[in-house]
This record gives structure tokens, sequence and C-alpha cells, in this order.
């Protein structure tokens, strides 16, 4: 993507920030009339999240950190990386009522240039990022990926799912119109995944799933690192 597009997705994550978490309940950017099949989703994957998490957990492209309440008891130690401060703002929001083993650590960065020991995490979560990036991004993303992660490691990764149903509404790759409540628009790259590719994806970098949830909108996988090179 080029340098402008990557300032405008940053900017409208940024402007969103409060109104981030309505599309897990079908509204803002979901598909119209799907909000049955958004919440349902939701459910399920939560229960994904809950069993997933362990030692050193990194939390990649944070957002408001939905998730973090459902793996938080698993964890010692949670790193939330998110490009955006506003979006960081509202993710210390939600952590802060959080039972955690030990404080969290709050990281302002892009994922691909910010400073990560490397080998020092047990686990991963991405959601939805992969399906922000390019295909050369993609790549760079699993190779930074492996540089942190510890033998072993697992990683959870839960996206937006291409199938028929999508195709009535959305294109399969390229920029799409975001709008926010208050009206103001946004072109924000996406690019949807198909079961297939999904899967694909993974064991081409030598991520054995474990678990698979293929849902109406959403995709999740919870997977292992079989090979750190």
């Amino acid at each position: 993507m080029s340098a402008s597009s990557d300032l405008e997705m940053l900017t409208y994550y940024e402007e969103r920030a409060s109104e981030y978490d309505e599309v897990y309940l079908g509204k803002g950017p979901a598909m119209p009339d799907y909000t049955r099949q958004y919440i349902n989703d939701v459910a399920h994957i939560s229960c994904l999240v809950a069993g997933f998490g362990t030692g050193q957990l990194i939390d990649i492209a944070c957002g408001p950190g939905f998730w973090a309440p459902h793996y938080a008891r698993n964890t010692e130690r949670i790193t939330f990386l998110d490009q955006s401060e506003k979006v960081l703002a509202e993710c210390r929001k939600r952590v802060a009522a959080l039972p955690l083993a030990a404080a969290p650590h709050f990281i302002r960065g892009n994922f691909f240039n910010t400073s990560l020991e490397p080998s020092a995490y047990d686990c991963a979560l991405a959601g939805f990022l992969l399906s922000h990036l390019t295909r050369d991004e993609e790549e760079r993303f699993f190779g930074r990926l492996k540089e942190i992660l510890k033998p072993q490691a697992e990683l959870l990764i839960i996206d937006s799912l291409w199938n028929e149903e999508r195709r009535k509404h959305r294109n399969k790759e390229g920029l799409e119109e975001r709008t926010l409540n208050d009206g103001r628009r946004f072109k924000v790259y996406k690019r949807y995944l198909a079961e297939s590719e999904f899967r694909e994806m993974l064991e081409q970098r030598r991520f054995f799933i474990r678990q698979l949830y293929v849902g109406d909108v959403f995709i999740a996988a919870r997977a292992e690192c079989v090979d750190n090179k």
C-alpha cells in the first residue's frame, strides 16, 4: 500500500476508536442485515479465545482490546501493540478492569518496525490485521512473527471471511469506503480470505491448525508454530 493509504487507514481507526466495537454487534462497517450472524460468530470465537493463551502473550494490532477479557486469565503477562493512541486509550480502559497476573505492557507502534524482544512470546493474537495487509506485507508479517515467538508458540488469528454471502456486499480485495457515525468517510484497504486460502496461509508458514472456526462472517484459527525458521 502507499504511504497515503496507510495514513488514511490509521486516521480512520484513530477516529473510530470509540465506535470500534460496533462491528461485533453487526453495526458500523458490518454487512447490512447481518446482526444475528455477527453476534453468533462473536459468541463462538469468544469460546475459542477463552481457551487460548499462556505465559507471555502479545496482542498485535490489539484495537480496544475486545478479546482480552476472554484470554487474560490464562496469561502471565500481556503486551498490547497498536499504532493508534486513541485506540490504545480505549484498550487501557477495558484492561483496567481485568484481574491480571502482572501489569500489562502497552506499545504504540507498527508491528513491522517496533522493537520487540526476539523469541520472547509464548503466544500471539492477531485480530482483523491480516485482511488489511497486502500479500507482500503478509509474508513480512509471518517472518517478523517467527522472530519474536518462542519455539512451538501458539497463534490465534481472527479475521473476516470471504464467502458467497460476502460477495453480495463487498469486493474480495481493494479499497473499501468506511463511514463514521458523524458521516466522515475514509478509504480502507481490505482483502478477504476464503477458508481454503486461510488454511493455506497458515500451513505454508508451518503453523499447524489445532482449532478452526468458520462462521458466517468471521473465521478464526488456533495454530501452533512447528518451525520458527
